[in-house]
């Protein structure tokens, strides 16, 4: 990084200290209509809602592909495996992306209004 002229980090901060922080933005995503809960208490960005609001486009870099589910499936399957074809049965759109994810045994959880779980990687 020193060779690009970025300078280091002087503070380093866990996502775990902005738990209230990013459940509230959570829920500033569903009250505007971009964002729903699921049956096991994950919420998921409506990326089919974002795209047809007025002011908003989700799909801005492979815009022909937004429409074609087949081969979003097959680039998602390619990029990210197995990962993103987790809770397809819940998910409004395969492009939505968990905001939050309901816990699983074993792993950290939070409680929320959703029940107990834990950020997904897109609000981190």
């Amino acid at each position: 990084m020193a060779c690009l002229n970025v300078l280091p980090p002087t503070i380093l901060t866990r996502v775990s200290e902005y738990i209230p922080e990013i459940i509230a933005y959570v829920e500033k995503i569903i009250d505007n209509g971009y964002g729903y809960v699921t049956k096991d208490g994950s919420v998921y960005f409506d990326t089919m809602k974002f795209d047809n609001s007025e002011k908003h486009s989700y799909c801005k870099l492979v815009p022909e592909a937004f429409a074609d589910n087949e081969q979003l499936m097959k680039n998602m399957r390619e990029s990210e495996g197995d990962l993103s074809m987790g809770n397809l049965e819940n998910k409004k759109n395969v492009t939505d992306f968990a905001l939050w994810k309901a816990s699983k045994d074993g792993e950290p959880y939070w409680n929320s209004p959703w029940g107990k779980g834990r950020p997904g990687w897109h609000i981190e």
